[in-house]
């Protein structure tokens, strides 16, 4: 049974409010972990974190739009670059699950998503969140959205790398032939195939998807691998029971265009995005 931790609860707190249309929630817990891209997800909420999920996958994400879409939780994931303290995107939780939202900006005077961090980003991540104009939702069904809060919160980060592979031995690995069968999949929008090539967990999302239109998310997935076969394998770092698939554009230089995360699932390695 998932039971609450009282030590972890009171190692993060949030201050502050998240208002959605005419509903203003009020949040007091944080909980931060790193990204597969090493950026910081901060988790503003009005209801903690169980301590079970308290790590660094995305299980902690499954659990919140559970809790969201059955109304018992309400808050906004805060996605902050940690070499430049700039917040960017993130999710919105609302009952129909996350709402991606992002800002580009040509200049920082010129964002609506403004953090102040309190202190260096590291081992703990505390700050001032805040927007300057509300943002719509992309679907106008929740109406405009806004959050302000104060917060501090350790770090979660992932697992040491147990093996990092490149050239040929990356190429052959188990989890790059994961992420192959998955992207073939996409190619030849076959659900099935789709989602025999997923977690359970991710064949959830995929599940909540298709529902809103299943033949606008195939052809989103068909895209998606599209744009994934004109980048270059690059590396694979395994994490014990997951990993990491970077790819990268060789015409942009050694970063990462693309990061694809697997699990292993009944001793297989399955796409976990």
């Amino acid at each position: 049974m998932l039971s609450i931790s009282i030590a972890g609860a009171a190692a993060e707190n949030a201050s502050g409010t998240l208002q959605i249309g005419e509903k203003r929630f009020t949040l007091r817990h944080a909980f931060a972990a790193v990204e597969q891209d090493g950026a910081i997800a901060v988790f503003l909420s009005d209801l903690p974190v169980l301590d079970d999920l308290r790590k660094a996958s995305d299980d902690w994400r499954y659990w919140a739009r559970k809790q969201a879409q059955a109304g018992a939780l309400h808050g906004v994931i805060v996605t902050i670059d940690p070499a430049t303290s700039v917040w960017s995107g993130g999710q919105l939780l609302t009952s129909r699950g996350f709402m991606f939202y992002s800002e580009t900006v040509s200049s920082p005077e010129m964002a609506s998503l403004r953090f102040v961090p309190a202190g260096p980003l590291g081992d703990q991540v505390a700050g001032k969140v805040s927007m300057t104009a509300p943002m719509s939702d992309l679907q106008d069904e929740d109406g405009r959205w806004r959050v302000k809060a104060e917060f501090r919160s350790n770090v979660v980060r992932r697992p040491a790398s147990s093996a990092v592979l490149t050239g040929p031995e990356a190429g052959n690995s188990p989890q790059y032939q994961a992420v192959l069968a998955f992207l073939n999949a996409c190619q030849k929008k076959d659900l099935d195939a789709i989602r025999n090539s997923m977690s359970p967990e991710s064949r959830e999302t995929l599940a909540e998807m298709i529902a809103g239109s299943q033949e606008e998310t195939l052809t989103m997935f068909a895209g998606m691998a599209a744009e994934t076969a004109n980048l270059k394998l690059s590396r694979v770092t395994v994490r014990g029971d997951s990993a990491e698939i970077e790819f990268v554009d060789p015409q942009r230089g050694p970063e990462p265009r693309q990061t694809l995360g697997v699990a292993l699932s009944s001793g297989e390695w399955k796409l976990a995005q």
